[in-house]
């Protein structure tokens, strides 16, 4: 449905305005501009009615790729193949007019999107009452509020049953009913054979959607597959981007035999990971409820003062069931010098649903590896929960209620 072949878009930047004017009237034989490539030789394929996911940090390409597919802006090489209708959701409110109504803005971009005014008419109702609303469907959208504004716009994009849809983070606006309602329509058009490109910020978003996930790094793709293992690598790159002189260590192997992905600048690394059970025994299988134990040991190859020491525990799909450190935990750690070595544990019941569960940890500095990420391992150990024989529930979370009927 979608095939893009060696796209790069190259934005020329001229330091005064007046160079603009000089360089195309042709006063001189220098070059006025320096280059900038927002996108460079990014090529990738989508097959009907598949999710590709794109992620990235902030001036990757994301937004610049997803307007060149649009047509919005103009590539400067390369190919891009896409057959069939069309829609997408990029800047919030893009080509709404902020003095006509919700509903005026609907016929107005319904035309744009291909839709005649009778099947627009024929589909009216059910965007109002997608949209939810209400009267403000028939006032200005000046008066609308940025979560009103997606409403709108995604329920237009939803309505004239694309081929292709383009979302860009227009989801992350609005309420959490909202977003749910779009995911499973969103859902729907996977299943009825819509091919989707969705960029998103909200990693449980884009596990929960994607068959595939794209990395781009400084315009050019760095890796696309599957969306564990690319979005683990998109972590890592968080990390990879503090670290000072790109000394930065990422490899592919776990420890305790379980394949992860491990980054970091090796300052402090992890030398033993252990979970055990309530006799300090190490243990894989525990019943619902039982008490847990997880043993970190830490090797410190520089001075470092307060690490932040932690664990993050995923559910088979990849989703964060729970995961804190010792700074959220507002525990200080104390002062490490190079060679020492030091042993952190975490006790706690582990009330989770049945099912497996994997295991990450992490050492850094601050609340997050973003700040200095000293070793960051995923999937470091497999936790298999088993149901209590008296005590059955649905999900991941066992919050134990206690029962009462009064009469």
């Amino acid at each position: 449905m979608i095939e893009v072949s060696n796209l790069s878009k190259c934005y020329k930047v001229y330091s005064r305005r007046s160079d603009r004017l000089r360089e195309w009237l042709g006063f001189g034989t220098r070059k006025l501009h320096s280059e900038y490539w927002a996108l460079k030789d990014v090529s990738f394929k989508v097959d009907s009615g598949k999710v590709l996911s794109i992620v990235g940090m902030n001036g990757a390409g994301k937004s610049t790729l997803l307007k060149i597919l649009t047509g919005t802006t103009f590539s400067t090489s390369g190919d891009i193949r896409m057959r069939g209708r069309v829609a997408a959701l990029l800047e919030l409110g893009t080509g709404f007019h902020q003095e006509l109504s919700g509903r005026e803005n609907v016929f107005i971009n319904g035309r744009l999107l291909g839709l005649s005014d009778e099947q627009i008419r024929s589909r009216i109702d059910e965007i109002h009452d997608f949209s939810e609303l209400g009267d403000f469907f028939d006032k200005p959208v000046r008066t609308y509020s940025s979560g009103m504004y997606v409403r709108l716009a995604f329920s237009l994009a939803s309505s004239v049953d694309p081929d292709v849809l383009i979302i860009d983070e227009a989801l992350s606006v609005g309420d959490a009913y909202f977003q749910q309602k779009s995911l499973e329509r969103i859902r729907q058009f996977r299943k009825s054979g819509t091919t989707i490109l969705f960029v998103s910020h909200d990693l449980s978003a884009i596990k929960m959607l994607s068959d595939e996930v794209l990395l781009l790094e400084q315009g050019r793709v760095r890796a696309c597959g599957n969306p564990t293992e690319i979005l683990e690598l998109y972590n890592a790159s968080l990390g990879e981007r503090s670290a000072a002189n790109a000394q930065f260590h990422l490899q592919s192997s776990g420890l305790n035999d379980v394949a992860g992905t491990s980054s970091g600048n090796l300052k402090a690394k992890f030398s033993q990971v252990d979970v055990l059970d309530k006799l300090d025994r190490t243990q894989s299988n525990f019943v619902s409820g039982d008490d847990g134990t997880i043993r970190l040991k830490v090797d410190f190859h520089a001075s470092i003062e307060n690490p932040s020491v932690g664990f993050l525990i995923r559910d088979r799909l990849g989703y964060d069931v729970f995961g804190t450190n010792t700074a959220e935990m507002q525990k200080h750690t104390g002062i490490f010098k190079s060679g020492e070595s030091a042993t952190f544990t975490f006790r706690m019941p582990l009330n989770l649903g049945p099912g497996e569960y994997t295991l990450s940890v992490a050492v850094h500095s601050g609340r997050t590896h973003e700040a200095d990420c000293y070793h960051w391992q995923d999937r470091v150990a497999l936790l298999r929960i088993l149901p209590k024989s008296d005590f059955h529930f649905l999900g991941v979370a066992a919050l134990s209620p206690v029962f009462t009927l009064s009469r």
